[in-house]
């Protein structure tokens, strides 16, 4: 079963890039091009649609704005955003706005090919490299007062944006005047406390229970 895509970008140079990228995805076909927000909305009134690739900044009507304005009258077109902006704030507004992933445009076909077949299947993709953004936006001070995150000790609140930030158990330890293998612990405590087996279920764990939405 072949399913139909929209591509919504104000660059034409990248939607003929990324038609020559659809074609060679066995099971997606590229039904339509929009330049503006505007031009999305008016497609899928006339159109069936199974997803959008979305880029942010676009004019007269962004991204953002538009994602939320869609979600709302075709909840079931899923949303992938495709974007330059790799930004916790830009991250958090386009998932709150109801996006079901994020990529980042420099991504390969295998990366395209993979996240849409997760979105397809309702589930969330966030591109690996935006990991970090996210646990580090989630481990700072808005994470700090949802109740969810209660479960995590300081220290361990701390370690967290440390693994955000790509540090290894050794450059923590440094950090923190603590041995690796006290680190290594705490790591181990931190995705037991929260039922995640590693970084990427971390990020499904916040994503899930909307650790983004404050």
């Amino acid at each position: 079963m072949t399913r139909s895509l929209l591509l919504a970008d104000d660059h034409q140079l990248f939607l003929d890039g990324m038609r020559l990228l659809i074609d060679r995805i066995e099971g997606w076909e590229v039904v339509g091009e929009a330049h503006n927000g505007y031009e999305v909305l008016a497609f899928l009134q006339n159109n069936r649609v199974e997803c959008v690739l979305m880029d942010i900044e676009m004019p007269e009507l962004n991204g953002i704005e538009t994602t939320r304005r869609l979600k709302k009258t075709s909840p079931v077109v899923k949303v992938l955003a495709v974007s330059m902006m790799g930004d916790y704030s830009t991250i958090r507004k386009m998932l709150q706005a109801g996006a079901d992933g994020y990529l980042i445009k420099n991504t390969g076909i295998a990366e395209l090919r993979h996240a849409l077949e997760m979105v397809s299947r309702g589930e969330i993709y966030i591109s690996a490299e935006l990991a970090p953004v996210l646990l580090e936006g989630v481990a700072g001070r808005k994470a700090s007062a949802n109740p969810l995150m209660e479960p995590l000790t300081q220290r361990e609140r701390e370690i967290v944006a440390m693994i955000a930030e790509g540090m290894t158990n050794e450059q923590i330890a440094a950090r923190l005047y603590l041995s690796p293998l006290t680190v290594n612990t705490h790591r181990k405590n931190i995705l037991g406390k929260l039922g995640c087996k590693n970084t990427a279920a971390l990020i499904r764990y916040v994503l899930k229970n909307k650790l983004l939405d404050q």
